[in-house]
């Protein structure tokens, strides 16, 4: 036998100082009704039985160390049960261009979206989760899987420099993450893009790779990074000293979320829109609104041995001993 909350055992240990406290009271009161009555006690009150009177308090006792047994679960026996592991396969497509250094969203677009992105492995079960980056190219840095820690590792590697070719390329992003997705699960799928959204002429454009998602009932769910004011672009020379990135004219480079762009992405996708200068925490909110409701996909299967609650049997027993206390008196049969 085991328990499956062992520690409820401990107020086992309360039932004692109560059987002990019906000893004193039983032997308090039989002092008592002979200082009252003296030597006519036995005669003035016949029918007082201390056994029967002792015998109704054990029973208390011991229908409340039954209760306490049945409260902590007892395993007697054991039965199979099947474990299905149910989930969805994410590929986060993250932007790593250098506008992304911006930092209008602090501590920076890139370094805020990483965040999140750990955010949202602490919430996934079951599901894999997969990393592509993108630039002016597009690299798959993470396949699917279901090793988080795998994933954190790539993720915490991931800066500006991920990428060989500047630039922002959405487009490939997108096409190398729905390229990553078995098609023999088409609806279990889902694609999360991360960037500020300013392509460049991308190759191919991000909308037709919005309607192939939509085709293959693959949803993109996009996140802005950066605000509508923008941000300047830090920079760094030779000597390590920081600066603004400026353009041909002297100007310095304001880099804003290209919204109607990312807004149009999710809605051919048949995804969800979110900024995070108005979302605390939005790939939180997409995975509770969004991933987390879908049906999943059965990868694994296995069977595991568990105990049988036997809890009804002690929970019987005390119902017993307390009846069997409010049947018997405390007074002898006349």
């Amino acid at each position: 036998m085991s328990f499956e909350n062992p520690t409820y055992l401990l107020w086992l240990l309360a039932a004692l100082p109560a059987l002990a406290f019906a000893v004193w009271r039983l032997s308090t009161a039989r002092k008592r009704r002979e200082r009252l009555l003296g030597g006519l006690a036995d005669a003035l009150a016949p029918g007082f039985s201390m056994t029967r009177r002792l015998t109704r308090d054990g029973l208390a006792a011991v229908a409340l160390m039954l209760l306490v047994v049945a409260f902590s679960g007892p395993l007697v026996g054991v039965w199979l049960r099947e474990i299905q592991r149910r989930g969805v396969d994410v590929m986060v497509v993250l932007d790593t261009s250098r506008s992304m250094l911006a930092q209008d969203v602090r501590p920076s677009r890139l370094e805020r979206a990483k965040r999140e992105v750990r955010g949202l492995l602490e919430n996934m079960s079951g599901d894999r989760v997969g990393l592509v980056t993108f630039a002016g190219d597009a690299r798959r840095m993470c396949p699917l899987t279901h090793d988080a820690s795998t994933f954190r590792m790539f993720l915490d590697d991931i800066d500006t420099n991920s990428n060989a070719v500047g630039g922002t390329a959405v487009g490939e992003g997108l096409e190398l993450a729905l390229d990553s997705f078995d098609e023999e699960y088409p609806a279990e799928a889902v694609i999360v893009l991360l960037t500020d959204g300013e392509d460049h002429a991308s190759d191919p454009p991000p909308g037709e790779i919005a309607y192939e998602a939509r085709a293959r009932g693959i949803p993109i769910h996009v996140v802005a990074f950066g605000t509508e004011a923008g941000g300047t672009v830090p920079i760094r020379d030779a000597r390590g000293r920081e600066s603004a990135l400026k353009d041909e004219n002297g100007e310095f480079v304001v880099s804003r979320p290209d919204a109607a762009l990312l807004e149009t992405i999710a809605g051919i996708a048949d995804g969800a829109y979110l900024s995070a200068e108005y979302t605390p925490f939005p790939l939180d909110e997409l995975y509770a609104k969004r991933i987390a409701v879908m049906d999943g996909v059965t990868r694994e299967s296995a069977t595991r041995e568990e105990g049988i609650d036997r809890y009804q049997w002690a929970l019987v027993a005390a119902l017993l001993c307390l009846a069997a206390r409010t049947s018997l008196s405390d007074r002898r049969p006349s």
